[in-house]
């Protein structure tokens, strides 16, 4: 049995595609594979192939059989394309393509949209040598043949004035019938054809007498008559060729031929008209030649247009045509639509009505298990698009039926498939059921959960610092694989598993708060946990023994452990701070430590204040910073003047402290003099002394410029 357009519309979509797929593989390319969700895919096939020239080439394969394809569903489908990053793509219409949607591959998708009709997909198929499935027939009844009435020949006995080829008027009548109606020319066929003629008289006629003139006359009926029809546009040419033709023959089931003029009175007609037109005598009129011929007037065609009838009516002069057809009953399509669908499901239709529209017919129903949806075309009665669904219940109940012990762990439902996991007695099976018939098959089988189980727990615990698990649950991802999660003290973990290897495809290991604290012990021996928390993707676990505190990170698997900080506890960091300090000043007392980047402690004396700075983790002595107090620097000036001058009652008028200079001023009165000073504040060093006298212009003026000076 050979492939066929009609046999590809009614052939279920699962059959077709695996014909496409073997299509694919004889046409080069070895690698292609059908989607498991052809709505999430946009696309029902994947393939690629290595060309020598062009490189790698790959191409997504989407078929449409949801009636004719639109430009809608080629511009999502070109989406598709983008989405993939395929070079081209397959769009497969078994119904067909609208105009719209074939103007629309032509100019923008020219090269990237490749579009298959069922005409061109038979093709394919028969051209590579694929075998039509097996019980295919079921599906496919050769349309009733009618044979065609065939045409006669009639021969005439006169040249026809306009030429007439009944080809060329079918070509006509079949391209008004697809502007106007739903139909393809391939569907219309001639069934009759009546050729309605009417005679008319081609006569050379002459003045005889003073006045010469000659001419060419047709005469059509007594009140149409063309005296120089030589000179007339439209009649001169036809005329020419009609004087050289002989007996014209014509093609048709029927002739029917007018005589609106008899032989004899054509003289009578012609003579008295150019008479009358040229104001002479009947007597001066010669004929000098009479043809007959014939005159295409009007064809009557019955036409068989799929399993229609139509008549169409065609004025051969003015060119009109009037069509009669109209759609087909409503019964013709009930009946055949329930012929379709008892052979797709093998049940009869219970409820079933039609839904009329302008371009297509609809019948919906259901059968005990299934909804339906028929469409034909209205007027030719070929069936555009098939649509059956198995109803939940009925898909319930079918699998319940194969497996009356099984339970169902997850079942994935598209347009025309459902594909179900159930836990059975040994295993996991994968259950396939074409929603269109009720078909099921068993796509693979799964290991049982326990197996699963026994196979993630030996790799998680031969591979991450866990131990104890135990099964907690399991779900089946994509038909194909089993996702396990074991748990237990030390930690918890998901392993996927490949149904049909066994094979570990992927992991994750998360160890609990507890088993990280224990596995940085074993690295810090000594130590005890002082907090656990969480961060991103680690543990950060806290320690400390009496000296120091550690903060460890460990990563949530347990394999990754470092130390991101070390610290010298506090009170070891004050002791060590209060022993430095007492080195500057026995008197210095501490200030709390702060820690930012190091331990910073200040301190105050009596005669000194600073600041130390501590290693975060040893605690040793990175930097100090000591300077004398106001108070230990004033008393320190005040020894050096009675040291030098002998001054015994000295009295502080002004301090000023330029802590970021590292110096302070000092303003001292004395007996007779007043006293200035620089003193640094971290050695107590004088920098800048001066003196000048109490009394006296000049000793204002100096004042005056001291006060400046030491300000």
């Amino acid at each position: 049995m050979p492939w066929s357009a009609d046999l590809i519309v009614r052939l279920p979509k699962d059959l077709l595609l695996n014909s496409i797929s073997e299509l694919l593989g004889r046409m080069g390319f070895k690698n292609y594979e059908k989607v498991s969700n052809e709505s999430e895919w946009g696309a029902d096939i994947v393939a690629i192939r290595e060309d020598p020239i062009a490189g790698t080439e790959k191409l997504i394969l989407l078929v449409h059989d949801r009636g004719l394809a639109s430009s809608k569903d080629v511009n999502v489908f070109a989406q598709s394309i983008e989405r993939h990053k395929a070079h081209k793509g397959v769009l497969v219409s078994p119904a067909g393509f609208t105009k719209d949607a074939k103007l629309l591959i032509s100019q923008d998708y020219l090269g990237r949209i490749i579009p298959w009709d069922g005409e061109k997909l038979a093709s394919l198929l028969n051209n590579y040598s694929v075998n039509v499935p097996e019980g295919a027939e079921k599906f496919f009844t050769p349309e009733k043949e009618e044979k065609e009435e065939t045409l006669e020949e009639f021969e005439l006995d006169a040249p026809l004035l306009y030429d007439f080829s009944h080809a060329e008027l079918m070509k006509r009548v079949s391209e008004h019938l697809t502007r106007n109606y739903p139909v393809s020319p391939d569907e219309i066929e001639l069934v009759s054809l009546s050729l309605e003629l009417s005679t008319a008289y081609i006569v050379s006629w002459e003045l005889t007498g003073a006045e010469k003139e000659s001419g060419k006359a047709i005469i059509f009926s007594k009140d149409d008559v063309v005296l120089n029809a030589e000179e007339d546009r439209e009649l001169s040419t036809p005329l020419k060729k009609a004087l050289l033709d002989g007996r014209a023959v014509i093609r048709a089931t029927e002739r029917r031929i007018q005589n609106p003029v008899s032989p004899g009175e054509v003289a009578l007609i012609l003579k008295g008209l150019v008479a009358e037109k040229r104001g002479v005598s009947e007597n001066h009129v010669s004929i000098t030649d009479r043809r007959k011929v014939y005159l295409p007037v009007m064809a009557l065609m019955e036409l068989r247009i799929g399993e229609n009838r139509g008549e169409v009516r065609v004025n051969l002069r003015t060119g009109g045509i009037d069509v009669s057809l109209e759609p087909l009953p409503q019964e013709y399509f009930l009946e055949k639509a329930r012929d379709i669908v008892e052979k797709e499901t093998g049940e009869k239709p219970e409820e079933i009505n039609v839904k009329t529209g302008e371009k297509k017919l609809k019948v919906l129903g259901r059968t005990r298990r299934f909804s339906f949806e028929v469409i034909f075309n209205p007027y030719t009665g070929k069936l555009v698009g098939l649509e059956t669904l198995m109803s939940d219940e009925a898909l319930e109940e079918l699998l319940k039926s194969l497996y009356p012990s099984g339970k169902v762990l997850s079942l994935e439902k598209t347009k025309k498939e459902a594909v179900a996991d159930l836990l059975v007695e040994g295993g996991i099976v994968v259950v396939g059921v074409n929603l269109r018939n009720g078909e099921a098959r068993e796509v693979r089988s799964l290991p049982s959960p326990a197996e699963a189980f026994e196979r993630a727990k030996k790799f998680v615990e031969g591979n991450f610092p866990v131990s104890g698990l135990e099964p907690r649950e399991y779900r089946v991802i994509e038909h194909k694989c089993l996702e396990i999660t074991l748990a237990g003290e030390s930690g918890v973990a998901k392993v996927k598993i490949d149904g049909a290897t066994g094979d570990v495809l992927d992991y994750y290991v998360v160890v609990s708060p507890g088993r990280a604290g224990e596995l940085v012990l074993e690295r810090y021996p000594g130590y005890t946990i002082k907090n656990i928390s969480e961060e991103n993707d680690n543990y950060v676990v806290e320690i400390e023994d009496n000296e120091r505190e550690v903060k460890v990170f460990i990563s949530k698997d347990g394999k990754m452990l470092k130390e991101k900080d070390r610290v010298l506890k506090r009170e070891l960091a004050e002791k060590i701070a209060e022993e430095e300090a007492k080195k500057i000043d026995p008197e210095a007392k501490v200030e709390p430590l702060v820690l930012s980047d190091n331990w910073t402690a200040e301190f105050t004396g009596v005669t000194k204040v600073g600041t130390l700075t501590l290693e975060r983790s040893t605690g040793q002595v990175l930097k100090v910073e000591a300077r004398f107090t106001e108070r230990a620097l004033e008393d320190l000036y005040h020894r050096h003047l009675r040291g030098k001058y002998g001054e015994d009652n000295l009295n502080t008028e002004r301090i000023t402290h330029y802590k970021d200079r590292g110096y302070m001023n000092i303003k001292v009165s004395g007996g007779e003099y007043i006293y200035y000073a620089r003193l640094d504040t971290k050695t107590g060093e004088i920098l800048e002394e001066d003196r000048v006298p109490k009394k006296g212009l000049t000793a204002r003026i100096k004042q005056m410029q001291l006060e400046g000076k030491y300000k």
